[in-house]
């Protein structure tokens, strides 16, 4: 995914996980909120290309605070090298 296109669906995500941890939902629709939050927070750190943008630890802190899965291990340390790097 381009950077460009990586950061402003990451904005989005992070705006809607925090609006779905805030709201009060019956359990049935968080699960079913929830399921498709995974889908786009999974299918956005699969077609991450650039692991040094800011968007991306953002969008894998905003995740994890709610409980969401954010990418595999191995993506994770990726992240957390580059993230290292930066500091």
């Amino acid at each position: 995914m381009d950077s460009r296109v990586f950061i402003a669906e990451a904005a989005v995500l992070i705006k809607d996980i925090e609006e779905f941890a805030a709201a009060n939902l019956p359990a049935e629709e968080e699960q079913f909120q929830g399921r498709e939050l995974q889908k786009r927070i999974t299918r956005a750190f699969n077609s991450l290309q650039n692991p040094t943008l800011p968007s991306a630890y953002k969008l894998r802190d905003a995740a994890q605070a709610v409980g969401f899965a954010t990418a595999s291990p191995t993506q994770l340390r990726t992240l957390a090298m580059f993230e290292n790097l930066r500091a």
